[in-house]
């Protein structure tokens, strides 16, 4: 034995051997260790230990980015449904006005066809002498409701005879030879094909109702273009009313 120096005799034989000696003398162990193991691994548990602080912060970090971004999707939520109320304000109000505009465009309509409808009365020697023949008298809606009264109306709905006893204007006429004609006429401020349509079967119905010829006509301001072949093909006649809006002018 040296002096200050200690030392142990130790006898290894087996595995078992050295980790009871490894255990008894841990800086043995460690010794051991910076022999077997590398640089890296040596460092891994601190290495662990900084990974495992960083990804704590890293979670914190996107925990507070999420607890962020639901506050935005909250924020945007209620966007979006004040958004929508907005637009449900603003579809209510454009709907309501283009109601409003429509009545009053319906409105409109109504007084020039009722003006149409007046001028037309007021011009029916006009429209008879044009068309070659002389007024005798205008048929009231007394007037068409015995006609049909009085006629044989099989087969013809019903809707089609309320709509004859509330024709524009019905004449009675006499031709240059005394004989007698009718003439349907429909006024309207610009003459479609609906108007050349119940005039043709106006006629037809007075023809069938009376047994003598009737004529149909339309009185308008202007006429759609579509109705164009079948006033120049004289199917219909035209009488052209004036411009009320133009004489204001």
């Amino acid at each position: 034995m040296v002096q200050g120096e200690q030392f142990i005799m130790v006898t290894i034989n087996t595995p078992d051997d050295l980790l009871r000696v490894l255990r008894e003398r841990p800086e043995w162990k460690e010794a051991v260790r910076r022999e077997i193991l590398s640089e890296q691994l040596m460092n891994l548990p601190a290495r662990f230990d900084q990974f495992v602080e960083e990804q704590q912060q890293f979670n914190e970090e996107q925990r507070q980015f999420n607890e962020e971004q639901r506050q935005t999707n909250e924020e945007q939520r209620q966007f979006n449904e004040e958004q929508r109320q907005f637009n449900d304000r603003v579809d209510g109000f454009i709907e309501r006005t283009n109601q409003r505009f429509s009545r009053i465009e319906d409105d409109i309509s109504n007084m020039r066809g009722e003006h149409a409808r007046n001028t037309a009365i007021g011009e029916a020697v006009d429209i008879a002498e044009y068309m070659g023949f002389r007024m005798l008298r205008i048929l009231s809606g007394d007037d068409l409701r015995e006609l049909l009264r009085t006629s044989d109306t099989s087969g013809i709905a019903t809707s089609e005879l309320q709509s004859f006893r509330r024709a524009d204007l019905v004449m009675e006429a006499t031709d240059a030879d005394g004989n007698i004609h009718y003439i349907a006429v429909e006024a309207s401020n610009t003459a479609d094909e609906r108007d050349t349509r119940r005039a043709i079967r106006n006629a037809e119905f007075l023809s069938r109702f009376t047994g003598q010829p009737a004529h149909p006509a339309v009185a308008s301001v202007r006429n759609d273009h579509r109705i164009r072949d079948i006033i120049d093909s004289g199917q219909v006649y035209w009488h052209a009313l004036a411009n009320r809006e133009s004489r204001a002018e």
